[in-house]
């Protein structure tokens, strides 16, 4: 991975390259970035830089050798943690079981997601972590010295799923690694790690991607047309992890019209047993199918609200805009972020693992509420 093929983040990618040519490379860096970001990429490209034989003022040079096995990830200064989890006992549970699928899921997606991880390596409802066990042969790969590169590389993917004790354990590595090593730890949610980790770490802010910035890595990546890909970066509001589910799954886009459909007309009506048999529906479908479905409903009434104001600047199929025509007046700024919110909490919450039908049907008691509210004052 080069910079170049990230789009964006060029202040990002500009204070990385003068931390080297400043000599001032932190050991422990933190990267924080929401789901879909480059967070995980940045971070291998910076390695890849660090480590080229040949890197330019801007860039690796993406042909020597070095270059080629971090392209293919397999550079034996280049290692991974990430969370997993198996069938077995997990005291001795850790990710070198699952490098090369890893490896595979990482190269098919640079911008992969929890979800798609979990889908990989089919541990159904378990929920991946990273154990105390594997805290442990963190300080033994760091100790290593490096084979070809200056540097030993560790990437920790997901930090705030280590469990407290291992977290513990690699304070000290964290604050005095071996000489020559550096560890970059890629989180989405910083305030699940101990403050502890936090203070040894040095901090760069990953921000997302804009829709247009997710549309170019889509089409690039996928060969399909840049109307369809720019499409999905806006329903997933450039969560390139999210929009490439979305690409890949667009047959599921009528089933989501249908029950977004259902469900404003469920709450608007306060029809509460139908609430709840939509409700099961819901709880039906993997969790990635759910914050998909979440994140179509907040790109659908966003077009409610430019169907009202600038209708020249919707992107609606002919399904869509059937329902949202007769809708829309139903939305209005007043309303909208307030809906908007209980829906982007809803979504955050599933992606934290919770009860997918207390979820569902405690937001759709929330927006049913503001309906209600606002038929009284009528």
């Amino acid at each position: 991975m080069q910079f170049a093929e990230i789009p964006g983040l060029e202040n990002l990618k500009k204070r990385l390259l003068q931390l080297v040519q400043e000599n001032r490379i932190p050991h422990a860096q933190l990267f924080v970035g929401p789901e879909g970001s480059a967070a995980l990429p940045i971070v291998i490209a910076f390695a890849q830089y660090l480590a080229c034989e040949n890197k330019t003022e801007n860039d690796s040079c993406g042909i020597c050798a070095s270059c080629i096995k971090f392209r293919k990830l397999i550079h034996p200064d280049l290692h991974f943690s990430m969370p997993v989890n198996w069938e077995k006992p997990t005291s001795e549970l850790h990710s070198q079981p699952f490098l090369e699928k890893w490896r595979n899921e990482l190269l098919k997606n640079p911008y992969l997601g929890i979800d798609q991880w979990v889908d990989a390596i089919d541990i159904g409802n378990k929920q991946p972590f990273i154990s105390n066990y594997e805290a442990a042969e963190i300080i033994k790969r760091l100790n290593f010295k490096a084979f070809e590169s200056e540097y030993t590389f560790m990437i920790i993917w997901l930090p705030e799923k280590m469990r407290t004790e291992g977290a513990n354990r690699i304070l000290k590595t964290l604050e005095e690694p071996p000489d020559k090593t550096l560890i970059f730890l890629v989180s989405q949610h910083p305030e699940d790690l101990l403050a502890t980790i936090l203070s040894r770490t040095q901090l760069f802010k990953v921000p997302a991607f804009t829709p247009n910035e997710a549309a170019q890595v889509l089409q690039i990546n996928s060969g399909l047309p840049l109307e369809r890909c720019t499409m999905a970066a806006e329903v997933a509001e450039g969560n390139l992890a999210q929009a490439r589910w979305l690409l890949e799954n667009s047959e599921e886009a009528e089933q989501q019209l249908a029950l977004f459909r259902n469900w404003m007309l469920f709450c608007y009506g306060f029809q509460v047993g139908d609430l709840l048999k939509l409700t099961d529906t819901f709880a039906k479908e993997g969790r990635e199918w759910q914050k998909g479905f979440f994140a179509y409903a907040l790109y659908l009434i966003r077009q409610t609200l430019l169907m009202n104001h600038q209708p020249q600047l919707n992107r609606l199929t002919a399904g869509e805009r059937a329902f949202l025509e007769k809708f829309s007046r139903f939305f209005h700024p007043g309303n909208y972020a307030v809906i908007s919110g209980y829906i982007s909490e809803a979504s955050l919450h599933i992606e934290r693992n919770g009860h997918s039908k207390i979820i569902f049907l405690d937001t759709s008691l929330q927006i049913s509420d503001v309906f209600r509210k606002e038929k009284v004052r009528v």
